[in-house]
This record gives structure tokens, C-alpha cells and sequence, in this order.
């Protein structure tokens, strides 16, 4: 059967393009629908601060008088230029089980690309590292955490079959939360203490935490500069992205290290899981999903580790034993029981270590293709 793939420009072709995954997933046991008004926004210029200097464009696929996929690109500018590179990327592809359907999305969007004079595309991936990256390909029977994409086992293969091969992995670990610190770990704290002047900062409320979320994104503009794909984060991003995770930290969970000077040389920030409390929000805020999401964190027992970095010049000097050693006095204390460590780039051997050191094991693997045009 033909498969029409039309450009999203109307009210209702945008409407249709966000519902459409819910309508896929209805039945995928373990996916966790995402807010609705953050998909709605994440495509609405007034709304993304992003597309002030990118170039976008949406897809629907239609079959049979039915919509079976869709698709976005993006060419974001700044990204470009600081990387030097002709980049299109592609996320929310969402397609039926059939390669024709995703054959013809994805040529939608490389044509596109092209057009646009671009010779290379990667996906899935957004505007930001702070937005979903890449394809799950390990660990379908395993509960996704908040940020990361969970989709169906046939994805990856319609995306080999149209050419698209591995850019880079992300792995994440999980790690059973020792009742104890780990001997390894107190013989490097140990040494720590002796040999530097850096301080540990705790948090008990929430409105003292909240006046470092922002420091500490600025902070990642600084460290992340070598990370795959890295954009720093406009202030106006910076505002946004402090006020959700605002409403979803616990401020026992964020770690800083300031230095003499009260610099920010590192720090580490994890949330109780939210996913068990979006899947009954179904996508919405609004009357009753705020209060199942907050209601069912509460009894979370597993502990999502979001983001984190130590400046440059204090890798490998004990500041992930300070961080992790706090972090784990969190966990117990508050009953957690598992970590996930969130995305760690496959090359990424420094944090990688740091997962094994205190017993962490791949349990999921996200991957993120491409191909030249």
C-alpha cells in the first residue's frame, strides 16, 4: 500500500503529530508518555528558544487514510558552527513496523536536509544534549528513566535497513546502592581530605538548592565543551530547564564542591524516579498527573543520576570519591536502593570507571546513527 508523507503546517496536522505517538504506544508496556506540553512546545518557535537559530521541519506519513509515522529534522546553526560540520539531525521518529513507512519519513527529512545544504545526518537527537538521545538497542525489558528514549525493538532495524549505521553509544548503569561505602572509596577520601581545601555541599531545602541549579548549568557551559554534540545553553535555556527540574528534585540529591574561593569545581545531581507517575499522568499535567507524578516519586526506590562534572583540572584528584561517597549517604538515608546512572558516552572510560569501582553493570544501551547524504 502507497505510503504520503506531508509537511506539518496546520493546527490540526500539529495536533495530529503530537498525539500520534500515544496512539503507538497505547499498549508498549514499559514506555513512559512524555508531557504533552513539552512535545507541543518543543515545536512551537514562541516556545523553544532553540529554533531562534535553527531550521526545522515536521513529517507525518499517512497509509490507508491512516497516520503511521512521523518525523522531524533539525539544522541547528550555532551547533554547525561551532563544530564545523553540515549536520541535519532527526528525532521523534515514530513508525509502524513497516520499512516503506520509514523509507519514506526518512527521505522526507534527508531531502530536506539537503536542500538546506546539509551533508550528513544523525539521530535521534534534539536541539540540546538536554533533550532525548538515541535509539534504545539493549535493554528493552528494562524501566527507562526520565530524559531517554524507549522504543520498539523494530526501530533500529528500519533505520539499518535505510542505511543508517552507529555514530556513538551511550550506555547506562545500574548500580545497587551499598549499605556501606566502599573500602576503595575511603582510602581515596582519606587522602582527599589530607591534601585539599574543597568543600562538600549539602542541601536540605529546596529554595537554598534552587539557587545553585542555575550555577551549576552554567557550570556545564564550561566543562562540556568536549562532550559529543554540546551546545552551551543560552541563559533563557538555563531558566527553563532550572524551573522543571526545580519541580522534580529532591535537594538531598544535588552535590556541589566549591573551592576556597567558592567556585563551583564539580558537582553531581540525581532525582528519585518519575517514570511509574507519568505513565499514570498518561501526558498530562492537568487535573490530576502533577499529583501522580509527585505522589509516586515519593516512594521511588530508585535514584536517576541526571547530570555532573568536575572541572578539568580536578579530574582523577578524588572529587568523584567526595561526590559519590555524599551521594551514597543520601541514598541510604532516604531508603533508595538502585542507581541509574543515566547516558555515559562508550568512550567516556573516566565515569565509566567510577560506575564499575562501586559494582555498576550495563544494563542499557542507546545508540545514535547516521548517514551521509
Amino acid at each position: 500500500m502507497a505510503v504520503s508523507v506531508t509537511k506539518v503546517t496546520s493546527k490540526k496536522q500539529r495536533k495530529t503529530y503530537i498525539n500520534f505517538p500515544y496512539i503507538l504506544h497505547k499498549d508498549h508496556e514499559l514506555w513512559v508518555p512524555p508531557l504533552r506540553i513539552f512535545e507541543k512546545n518543543l515545536i512551537d518557535p514562541k516556545k523553544n528558544h532553540h529554533m531562534m537559530y535553527s531550521q526545522t521541519v515536521c513529517f507525518l506519513a499517512h497509509q490507508g487514510g491512516n497516520v503511521v509515522g512521523r518525523i522531524m529534522g533539525i539544522i541547528n546553526k550555532k551547533l554547525n558552527e561551532r563544530w564545523g560540520n553540515k549536520q541535519a539531525r532527526f528525532c521523534h521518529f515514530e513508525s509502524i513496523d513497516n520499512q516503506d513507512v520509514a523509507n519514506a519519513l526518512l527521505l522526507a527529512v534527508e531531502d530536506w536536509a539537503r536542500d538546506h545544504g546539509m551533508n550528513h545526518m544523525v539521530g535521534p537527537l534534539g536541539f540540546s544534549n538536554q533533550d532525548p538521545q538515541g535509539f534504545l538497542i539493549e535493554g528493552f525489558d528494562e524501566r527507562p528513566s526520565i530524559g531517554t528514549i524507549y522504543n520498539f525493538e523494530y526501530i533500529p532495524k528500519l533505520l539499518e535497513n535505510a542505511g543508517y549505521e552507529k555514530e556513538v553509544d551511550y550506555v547506562t548503569y545500574k548500580v545497587l546502592i551499598p549499605k556501606e561505602i566502599p573500602q576503595v572509596y575511603e582510602k581515596i577520601l582519606e587522602r582527599v581530605k589530607k591534601r585539599s581545601t574543597l568543600k562538600v555541599l549539602e542541601f536540605s531545602k529546596k529554595r537554598v538548592a534552587k539557587k545553585y541549579l542555575p550555577k551549576v548549568l552554567r557550570f556545564m557551559n564550561e566543562t562540556f565543551t568536549n562532550i559529543y554534540g554540546f551546545i552551551p545553553l543560552t541563559e533563557e535555556v538555563i531558566r527553563k530547564i532550572s524551573r522543571t527540574y526545580f519541580e522534580i528534585m529532591d535537594p538531598h540529591f544535588l552535590r556541589v564542591v566549591i573551592n576556597e574561593k567558592n567556585e563551583i569545581v564539580g558537582f553531581i545531581f540525581g532525582i528519585k524516579d518519575v517514570t511509574e507517575g507519568f505513565k499514570k499522568a498518561k501526558g498530562r499535567l492537568i487535573p490530576f498527573g502533577y499529583f501522580q507524578i509527585k505522589f509516586t516519586q515519593k516512594k521511588s526506590k530508585r535514584l536517576d543520576l541526571l547530570l555532573g562534572s568536575i572541572k578539568q583540572e580536578f579530574r582523577g584528584k578524588g572529587l568523584d570519591t567526595l561526590l559519590g561517597i555524599s551521594m551514597i549517604k543520601s541514598a541510604n538515608k532516604f531508603g533508595m536502593e538502585i542507581a541509574d546512572s543515566h547516558h555515559e558516552l562508550e568512550s567516556n572510560r573516566m565515569m565509566r570507571a567510577e560506575m564499575e569501582k562501586v559494582g555498576g553493570q550495563v544494563y542499557k544501551k542507546h545508540r545514535v546513527y547516521k548517514k551521509d547524504l
